[in-house]
């Protein structure tokens, strides 16, 4: 078994703004992010694959009561690129920035925390 050589990936775990509902932090999570996030072109050039993740408050409070640590995290992002630069690329420019990084501060806590690496696929089915 080996790390993918042709792919690498970063996730992303964020946090729900305090005074932001869930609803609110949802709908624009699902459904006004990847507008936003997609319509670019610097993310059509370089991003392979994108994946969201929206926490799951029942099966957490289920995990925690057997005695499992659960990530105080309202929402997690995979992007995938053929490379890292790539993918820099994206979260560095301009136009990022001034588009998807500007809404999403209006529902995210700043401080989400990014997690780049490189990857195997073990099961998939």
């Amino acid at each position: 078994m080996s790390l993918r050589t042709d792919r690498v990936r970063i996730t992303g775990s964020f946090k729900r703004k305090e005074g932001v509902s869930k609803e609110e932090f949802d709908n624009f999570w699902l459904n006004e992010h990847p507008k936003l996030f997609t319509s670019l072109d610097i993310v059509k050039k370089n991003i392979l694959k994108y994946e969201q993740a929206h926490a799951n408050e029942v099966v957490s409070n289920a995990m925690a009561a057997h005695g499992l640590v659960i990530a105080p995290f309202d929402a997690m992002a995979i992007f995938e690129a053929a490379t890292f630069e790539d993918l820099m690329e994206v979260f560095t420019s301009e136009e990022y920035r001034k588009t998807v990084g500007a809404e999403s501060v209006k529902y995210f806590e700043r401080g989400g925390q990014m997690f780049a690496a490189n990857f195997a696929t073990i099961l998939d089915n």
